[in-house]
């Protein structure tokens, strides 16, 4: 009999998500500096978003947009930018990592796997877990992705706009 597929989530928390609400507002000034990405906001404070880890179960782990809000401004360099009015849109998207059973390697032996919701799952998955993979702002003037990037625990920015559409369409956004 098959083993019942065990199921989590790791996804950004209600304070997580009312930092980004706060990038709705005009930018002063951004960043990605040292894998995190830092926006400085017009009307004052700074919003960090950053990479929240867990190991969900032994030998699963799950990394996490996640971000806080920095009452205090950072100290940012200007950079002209398509946000710096209010009316950006935020979209959080998630994505979905699963663990197959690789018994062709060792007993225990699992392998992870990421993809985007929706994904059929391979019949040997054990494990999966839906988290926070990335977030996109977009403003009449522009758009860019934060979003995970190979370099664990690190965030990247997608600003090429041939790329962020990429991203858009796999991600079912228009």
């Amino acid at each position: 009999m098959a083993e019942a597929l065990r199921s989590y989530s790791f996804i950004a928390d209600t304070d997580s998500l009312e930092a980004f609400r706060r990038l709705r507002h005009g930018w002063a000034a951004w960043e990605l500096a040292e894998g995190e990405f830092r926006v400085r906001l017009r009307s004052g404070g700074t919003v960090r978003a950053h990479v929240d880890r867990a190991e969900i179960e032994t030998g699963f782990e799950v990394s996490c947009v996640v971000a806080d809000f920095l009452p205090d401004s950072e100290a940012l360099p200007a950079r002209d930018s398509a946000f710096t009015s209010n009316g950006n849109d935020v979209v959080v998207f998630r994505g979905v990592t699963w663990l197959e059973r690789r018994p062709d390697l060792g007993p225990d032996h699992t392998i992870q796997f990421s993809g985007i919701p929706g994904i059929e799952l391979p019949d040997d998955a054990v494990a999966k877990c839906d988290f926070t993979d990335a977030i996109a702002v977009v403003s009449e003037s522009g758009s860019l992705v934060v979003r995970l990037a190979l370099r664990p625990g690190w965030l990247e920015v997608v600003e090429d706009a041939e790329e962020v559409s990429k991203f858009f369409a796999l991600r079912g956004y228009a």
